[in-house]
Order: structure tokens, then C-alpha cells, then sequence
């Protein structure tokens, strides 16, 4: 009964999080917005005969690619799920409430990786029907070989993308100091470790380039450093160092 008080508590206080169910609306909007500029985009780079179109482009990609944006809502969700105790003062009170550390911390993380879960099926699924919309008669149906694998391998990626990003919000205990690692980590630094030769082998290990193999198809699957199955392990230790890590720092907070 004190576990299920203790989710229940959880899901309470992430439910009147204003700004963390803000991210989940636009993470909806973004996949949907977003898979339908992609699609267009590409049907007009098809009919043109861009020079610009990857020779391996593959139609599932289109509506896939997007993930790698929308994820930013899935990040600054994840950083807020447990930030906001801090940045509030509730954090005491909640750990007054639940004196063990570890059912406290499971209970977030459950709840949060539940809720990411629940938007996330809808958003990759719908973000990769308005894309291959967009690409019209170039578009693929649903019963694509590989597509099934991708979409449950993107939504697998949001959510393990929220609870690393909540494991480092626990580690720095700010929301400021976590998005101010995380945002140029996802989005500048290993794009740039991606081009440079010297680094490139160690970058395909980072958490999102290694998570990006989760829901890779075509020709960018199979010359991939890392299939599927190994981007999903890379990722998962990922996040069990950054959840660990956030609940050691927890562990010396004094109630």
C-alpha cells in the first residue's frame, strides 16, 4: 500500500507540473509538425532531382528523422520531472514524506518513464503517418519490413532519452545547470565528434548517437557502427549510470 501511495503521490504532483505536461503537447506537435515539413520536403527534393537527397535515402527515415528534434521536448520533460523538487523546496518535504530514498526515487522514475511512454507511441506513430503524407506517391505503407522495429525502437529512444536526462538532473540538481549540459550535448557536441575522424568511433558511443541506431532503417542501418540491438544496449548503460549517479547525490541530501 505505501508503494502505491508513493506512485500515486508521484503521478499527482507530475500531473500539476504545468510545464512538464507542456513538454509532452509539444512533443506531439513537433513529431506531427515536423514529419509533415520532412515528408514535404523530401517529395519536392524527389521531384526536383535535388543534388541534396541522400543517395540512401529510404522512405521510413523521413518520418523518423524527426525524432531526433522532437526529442528536446522528451529532454527538458525529463530534466523537470525531478528538478522541479529542487527549484520548489519540495524535495525536504517529500523526502520527510517518504523517508526511503530509493522508493522515492523509483517511484519518479517510474511514474515519468509511464507518462513518457503513453504520449510517445501516439507522437512517433502520427509524427510517421503526416511524413509519409507529405511524401505523397513517394511514401512507403505500413507494412514496410523494418518499420514496426524502428517505431517501437524510436519510442524506446524518448523514453530512455527522459530518465538519462532525469538521472542528470538529479546529479546537478538544477534544471538551469542540467539543460545547459544536455541541450549542446544532444545538439552540437557529438554531431561535431561525428564528423571528425579522430573521434568519430568514440562519438557513435554517446547516448543519443548511439540511441539514433534504435530506429535507424536503410542503407544508414546497415553502415551503421552500431545495429539496433547494440545502440539500445549503449543507451541503457547510459542511463543506468546517470540514474545511479542522480541517486548517490540523492542518497547525501539531508531531509
Amino acid at each position: 500500500m505505501m508503494r502505491l501511495a508513493v506512485l500515486r503521490s508521484e503521478l499527482t504532483k507530475l500531473r500539476t507540473l504545468r510545464s512538464a505536461m507542456v513538454c509532452l503537447g509539444v512533443l506531439l506537435l513537433l513529431e506531427v509538425g515536423l514529419g509533415a515539413v520532412a515528408g514535404w520536403s523530401v517529395q519536392r527534393a524527389i521531384a526536383q532531382g535535388s543534388p541534396k537527397l541522400s543517395p540512401d535515402w529510404d522512405p521510413e527515415s523521413a518520418g523518423l528523422s524527426v525524432i531526433g528534434y522532437s526529442q528536446f521536448a522528451l529532454i527538458v520533460f525529463g530534466v523537470l520531472t525531478i528538478s522541479h523538487e529542487y527549484t520548489s523546496g519540495m524535495i525536504r518535504q517529500s523526502l520527510l514524506a517518504v523517508p526511503r530514498r530509493g522508493a522515492f526515487y523509483a517511484a519518479k522514475l517510474l511514474v515519468s518513464a509511464a507518462v513518457s511512454l503513453a504520449v510517445a507511441i501516439p507522437a512517433v506513430f502520427f509524427g510517421y503517418l503526416t511524413a509519409e503524407a507529405g511524401l505523397g506517391r513517394y511514401g512507403t505503407t505500413l507494412d514496410a519490413p523494418e518499420l514496426p522495429r524502428a517505431i517501437a525502437g524510436g519510442v524506446l529512444y524518448l523514453v530512455l532519452t527522459g530518465l538519462f536526462c532525469t538521472g542528470v538532473a538529479a546529479l546537478l540538481r538544477s534544471p538551469v545547470a542540467a539543460l545547459a549540459v544536455l541541450a549542446p550535448l544532444y545538439f552540437f557536441v557529438s554531431q561535431l565528434l561525428t564528423t571528425i575522424h579522430a573521434t568519430g568511433r568514440f562519438a557513435a558511443y554517446l547516448p543519443d548517437q548511439a540511441g539514433l541506431r534504435m530506429f535507424a532503417v536503410g542503407g544508414a542501418h546497415h553502415a551503421a557502427r552500431l545495429g539496433p540491438g547494440g545502440g539500445l544496449a549503449v543507451l541503457v548503460a547510459w542511463v543506468c549510470l546517470a540514474l545511479g549517479a542522480g541517486y548517490l547525490r540523492l542518497r547525501q541530501l539531508e531531509p
